[in-house]
């Protein structure tokens, strides 16, 4: 998925970034796993995603996923309703829980807002 900033944040707590990065920030969603960057590179398997969710604001749209065995989420910041909403769905088919604002993403997918 293309992004333009990554963040590391905590949960429950929304906007607030320990660390951020526009330089190489990654989310890469392979068959059996996903790679993330925001300072470094880390995979990890689909099971361990406990939630997923979509911040959006003004040219901002960003996939959140926090994590089972973390306090840390790592939100990508896609710049795109689209393909937040493309994450999410290949997100959702990998059998990912979805907050009520993922999933009102997903239309987004079909209607190439």
């Amino acid at each position: 998925m293309p992004l333009v900033a990554a963040f590391t944040g905590w949960k429950g707590v929304p906007w607030v970034a320990l660390a951020h990065s526009n330089l190489a920030p990654r989310l890469v969603l392979y068959e059996g796993d996903f790679l993330y960057q925001v300072v470094r590179a880390r995979r990890r398997s689909y099971r361990e995603i406990a939630m997923v969710d979509v911040r959006t604001t003004v040219g901002t749209v960003n996939v959140v996923l926090e994590f089972r065995d973390s306090s840390f989420t790592f939100a990508g910041n896609t710049a795109s309703r689209q393909i937040a909403a493309k994450a999410v769905a290949i997100l959702m088919r990998k059998g990912c829980q979805l907050t009520p604002r993922a999933q009102a993403l997903l239309p987004a997918v079909n209607a190439g807002a």
